[in-house]
């Protein structure tokens, strides 16, 4: 399955939070469930990075399934996190793993990008 493209905007010193779905085989309607990507054995995670080939991530993502059924993928960072950011374009991308087959899907990448503000 390819993984969907989405990006977003981050501003630094800001919380963010979003919510990306799934989706099965290829299908851009048909959401994937989700049930054997969580429970123990089973992780969903996500990196920020400057580029595909940087090898350290400028930030990780709190990633947690939000609904099973749906193939709903929350993503959030604190404004702690978002603090570390540099004003540009980065990378990322959300991973999903089987907790029977250890299988690794990657539901959703894109470009993110970070906007300095004034107020922090």
């Amino acid at each position: 399955m390819a993984s969907r493209y989405q990006n977003i905007t981050v501003d630094i010193g800001a919380d963010y939070n979003a919510n990306v779905v799934a989706y099965a085989n290829g299908s851009s309607t048909t959401a994937l469930d989700l049930t054997a990507y969580t429970g123990s054995g089973a992780y969903a995670n996500s990196h920020i990075k400057k580029s595909y080939y940087h090898g350290n991530s400028a930030a990780i993502f709190n990633v947690w399934v939000q609904d099973i059924s749906s193939g709903i993928v929350n993503l959030h960072l604190d404004s702690a996190n978002t603090l570390n950011l540099t004003p540009g374009k980065y990378v990322y991308d959300v991973m999903v793993k089987n907790k029977f087959t250890d299988y690794k899907l990657r539901v959703v990448e894109g470009i993110l990008t970070a906007t300095a503000g004034v107020t922090k």
